[in-house]
């Protein structure tokens, strides 16, 4: 609905305060409104003019991101293949690496088997000494005990010979002793 600049003939006098007010802010309102307009003209301008000037300043900043991003894409691109390579160089040592490792392990295992051969012969031929120091062991006790034995009759016979010659016990006792030393 437009609003009219035309005052109707009858008003009262507090209707006509009313118009008045909504007409004053009316033409504010429409001031304010070609001061805007006007305002976002003049920015719309501005902003072309800063657009034609730094149009070649982006461009050209284009151009540098553009090879930039190049020469980054290059410089990853070898740095990969550097890696590529490092992690075969890498991956070969490590294979060397672990066929020498297994090398020795099996050097030390051949050791390690030879030395329980040896090991264990040793036991057995000391087993073997063993049991043949036990068996002259219980041959010797076996020898002193018969030797024991002899003396202990040698003794008997030597008192029983005394006691029957009575006086010549001396002469006995010397033979019965070299018979002992025997």
């Amino acid at each position: 609905m437009p609003l009219t600049t035309e005052l109707p003939v009858v008003m009262s006098n507090a209707g006509f305060r009313g118009y008045r007010t909504i007409s004053q802010h009316l033409n504010d309102l429409k001031k304010e409104n070609f001061s805007l307009k006007l305002r976002i003209y003049f920015l719309e301008e501005k902003i072309q003019q800063k657009f034609e000037e730094s149009s070649d300043d982006v461009h050209r900043r284009n151009i540098e991101l553009k090879v930039e991003v190049e020469s980054l894409k290059k410089e990853l691109e070898d740095k990969q293949q550097l890696l590529d390579k490092a992690l075969l160089t890498a991956d070969s040592l490590s294979n060397q690496n672990e066929a020498e490792l297994q090398r020795r392990l099996a050097e030390r295992q051949e050791e390690i088997s030879h030395m329980q051969e040896i090991l264990e012969t040793k036991v057995q031929l000391l087993q073997e000494e063993a049991e043949l120091a036990r068996g002259e062991a219980e041959r010797m006790a076996s020898l002193a005990d018969s030797e024991s034995q002899r003396c202990l009759a040698l003794e008997r016979e030597m008192v029983e010979r005394m006691e029957e010659s009575g006086g010549s016990g001396g002469l006995l006792i010397q033979q019965a002793l070299a018979d002992k030393d025997r």
